[in-house]
Protein backbone atom coordinates (compact mmCIF):
# COMPACT_ATOMS: atom_id res chain seq x y z
CA UNK A 1 0.00 0.00 0.00
CA UNK A 2 3.10 2.30 0.62
CA UNK A 3 5.40 1.40 -2.13
CA UNK A 4 5.03 2.95 -5.56
CA UNK A 5 7.32 2.63 -8.66
CA UNK A 6 10.07 5.22 -7.30
CA UNK A 7 9.02 6.09 -4.06
CA UNK A 8 7.75 4.66 -0.67
CA UNK A 9 5.62 6.30 2.08
CA UNK A 10 6.82 5.93 5.70
CA UNK A 11 6.17 8.34 8.87
CA UNK A 12 7.95 11.69 9.11
CA UNK A 13 10.85 11.17 11.26
CA UNK A 14 12.27 13.59 14.36
CA UNK A 15 15.43 13.38 11.96
CA UNK A 16 13.50 14.78 8.73
CA UNK A 17 12.74 18.19 10.73
CA UNK A 18 15.86 20.06 10.33
CA UNK A 19 15.95 19.04 6.22
CA UNK A 20 12.25 20.04 6.39
CA UNK A 21 12.41 22.90 8.42
CA UNK A 22 15.85 24.07 6.10
CA UNK A 23 13.68 23.52 3.16
CA UNK A 24 11.01 25.82 3.83
CA UNK A 25 13.29 28.93 3.78
CA UNK A 26 14.60 28.16 0.30
CA UNK A 27 12.73 29.84 -2.42
CA UNK A 28 12.18 26.79 -4.60
CA UNK A 29 10.46 24.93 -2.02
CA UNK A 30 7.90 27.38 0.18
CA UNK A 31 7.21 29.54 -3.25
CA UNK A 32 5.16 26.75 -4.25
CA UNK A 33 3.99 25.00 -0.65
CA UNK A 34 2.97 27.56 1.08
CA UNK A 35 1.33 31.24 0.18
CA UNK A 36 2.76 32.42 4.01
CA UNK A 37 6.20 34.89 3.30
CA UNK A 38 9.44 32.38 3.16
CA UNK A 39 11.12 31.61 6.24
CA UNK A 40 12.54 28.75 7.66
CA UNK A 41 9.46 26.92 10.08
CA UNK A 42 10.03 27.31 13.92
CA UNK A 43 11.04 23.83 15.66
CA UNK A 44 7.84 23.94 17.58
CA UNK A 45 6.18 24.19 14.04
CA UNK A 46 7.82 21.23 12.56
CA UNK A 47 7.14 18.96 15.53
CA UNK A 48 3.60 19.48 14.54
CA UNK A 49 4.48 17.56 11.69
CA UNK A 50 5.14 14.07 13.87
CA UNK A 51 3.02 15.23 16.86
CA UNK A 52 -0.55 15.37 15.56
CA UNK A 53 -2.07 11.94 15.70
CA UNK A 54 -5.53 13.54 15.23
CA UNK A 55 -7.66 10.89 12.96
CA UNK A 56 -8.25 14.44 10.76
CA UNK A 57 -4.73 14.05 9.71
CA UNK A 58 -2.42 11.56 7.56
CA UNK A 59 0.92 12.72 7.03
CA UNK A 60 3.71 10.84 5.08
CA UNK A 61 7.17 11.36 4.71
CA UNK A 62 8.67 10.82 0.76
CA UNK A 63 11.30 8.17 0.41
CA UNK A 64 13.16 6.13 -2.04
CA UNK A 65 12.22 2.62 -2.30
CA UNK A 66 15.92 1.44 -1.28
CA UNK A 67 17.25 4.59 1.30
CA UNK A 68 16.46 6.31 4.45
CA UNK A 69 16.90 9.49 2.37
CA UNK A 70 14.31 12.06 2.96
CA UNK A 71 12.61 13.51 -0.13
CA UNK A 72 9.59 15.23 0.68
CA UNK A 73 6.21 15.38 3.01
CA UNK A 74 2.54 14.16 1.12
CA UNK A 75 -0.91 14.33 3.29
CA UNK A 76 -4.03 13.92 3.87
CA UNK A 77 -5.47 16.74 6.08
CA UNK A 78 -8.49 18.40 7.31
CA UNK A 79 -10.94 15.10 6.75
CA UNK A 80 -14.57 15.95 7.59
CA UNK A 81 -15.78 12.22 8.29
CA UNK A 82 -18.95 13.12 8.31
CA UNK A 83 -18.61 14.01 4.34
CA UNK A 84 -15.87 11.93 3.83
CA UNK A 85 -13.84 14.79 2.08
CA UNK A 86 -10.09 15.89 2.69
CA UNK A 87 -7.17 17.92 1.45
CA UNK A 88 -4.54 16.87 0.13
CA UNK A 89 -0.90 18.13 -0.42
CA UNK A 90 2.58 17.12 -1.25
CA UNK A 91 5.88 19.12 -0.83
CA UNK A 92 9.01 17.56 -2.46
CA UNK A 93 12.89 18.77 -1.33
CA UNK A 94 14.65 21.06 -3.94
CA UNK A 95 16.67 18.38 -5.48
CA UNK A 96 14.05 15.75 -5.83
CA UNK A 97 11.51 17.56 -7.97
CA UNK A 98 10.95 16.87 -11.37
CA UNK A 99 11.62 13.34 -11.20
CA UNK A 100 8.71 11.36 -11.09
CA UNK A 101 8.97 11.25 -7.22
CA UNK A 102 5.55 13.67 -6.88
CA UNK A 103 3.56 11.42 -8.81
CA UNK A 104 4.49 8.28 -8.01
CA UNK A 105 3.93 9.68 -4.26
CA UNK A 106 0.32 11.48 -5.57
CA UNK A 107 -0.75 7.91 -6.94
CA UNK A 108 0.01 6.54 -3.57
CA UNK A 109 -1.96 8.80 -1.19
CA UNK A 110 -5.25 8.72 -3.96
CA UNK A 111 -5.13 5.29 -3.22
CA UNK A 112 -4.85 5.28 0.55
CA UNK A 113 -7.31 8.00 0.23
CA UNK A 114 -10.15 6.50 -1.62
CA UNK A 115 -9.18 2.85 -0.58
CA UNK A 116 -8.50 2.91 2.47
CA UNK A 117 -9.73 5.93 4.73
CA UNK A 118 -12.82 5.44 2.17
CA UNK A 119 -13.19 9.15 1.32
CA UNK A 120 -14.85 10.32 -2.02
CA UNK A 121 -13.14 13.15 -2.63
CA UNK A 122 -9.92 15.00 -1.99
CA UNK A 123 -9.47 18.79 -2.60
CA UNK A 124 -6.26 20.47 -3.18
CA UNK A 125 -4.97 24.00 -4.45
CA UNK A 126 -2.11 25.24 -5.96
CA UNK A 127 -0.75 28.54 -7.03
CA UNK A 128 -1.13 29.78 -10.89
CA UNK A 129 2.71 29.39 -11.72
CA UNK A 130 3.18 26.17 -10.26
CA UNK A 131 2.50 24.90 -13.79
CA UNK A 132 4.39 21.20 -12.99
CA UNK A 133 2.06 20.87 -10.00
CA UNK A 134 -1.08 21.74 -12.35
CA UNK A 135 0.44 19.47 -14.87
CA UNK A 136 0.56 16.61 -12.66
CA UNK A 137 -2.53 16.56 -10.91
CA UNK A 138 -4.43 16.93 -13.99
CA UNK A 139 -2.54 13.96 -15.61
CA UNK A 140 -4.22 12.24 -12.21
CA UNK A 141 -7.82 12.82 -13.07
CA UNK A 142 -7.81 15.91 -10.69
CA UNK A 143 -10.01 18.98 -12.19
CA UNK A 144 -9.77 22.29 -11.59
CA UNK A 145 -12.56 23.21 -10.22
CA UNK A 146 -11.99 27.47 -9.31
CA UNK A 147 -9.92 30.19 -8.59
CA UNK A 148 -9.32 32.32 -6.22
CA UNK A 149 -8.36 35.44 -8.27
CA UNK A 150 -5.27 36.98 -7.20
CA UNK A 151 -5.09 35.11 -4.55
CA UNK A 152 -1.27 35.76 -3.44
CA UNK A 153 1.47 38.49 -4.27
CA UNK A 154 5.07 37.58 -5.16
CA UNK A 155 7.59 39.44 -6.20
CA UNK A 156 4.71 42.37 -7.02
CA UNK A 157 2.99 40.26 -9.08
CA UNK A 158 -0.77 38.75 -8.44
CA UNK A 159 -1.27 35.20 -8.90
CA UNK A 160 -4.52 32.85 -8.82
CA UNK A 161 -4.28 30.04 -6.81
CA UNK A 162 -6.60 27.04 -8.18
CA UNK A 163 -8.97 24.25 -6.97
CA UNK A 164 -8.72 21.22 -7.96
CA UNK A 165 -11.20 18.07 -6.95
CA UNK A 166 -11.08 14.52 -7.37
CA UNK A 167 -14.02 12.03 -6.29
CA UNK A 168 -13.13 8.42 -5.60
CA UNK A 169 -15.81 7.62 -8.90
CA UNK A 170 -13.32 9.72 -11.11
CA UNK A 171 -10.57 6.83 -10.28
CA UNK A 172 -9.26 3.52 -11.08
CA UNK A 173 -8.47 1.49 -7.67
CA UNK A 174 -4.59 0.34 -7.18
CA UNK A 175 -4.09 -3.13 -7.32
Amino acid sequence: MFKGSKIRLTAIRKEDLPTYRQWTSEESFGRFYTSSPIREESEKNANQLIDDHSDRSYRFAIRPLTTEDFLGVCAIEEIEWPHRVGWTSIALGPDFQGKGFGKDAMLLVVNYAFNELNLHRLSLTVFSYNQGAITLYESLGFRHEGTYREFLQRDGKRHDMHLYGLLATDVKPLN
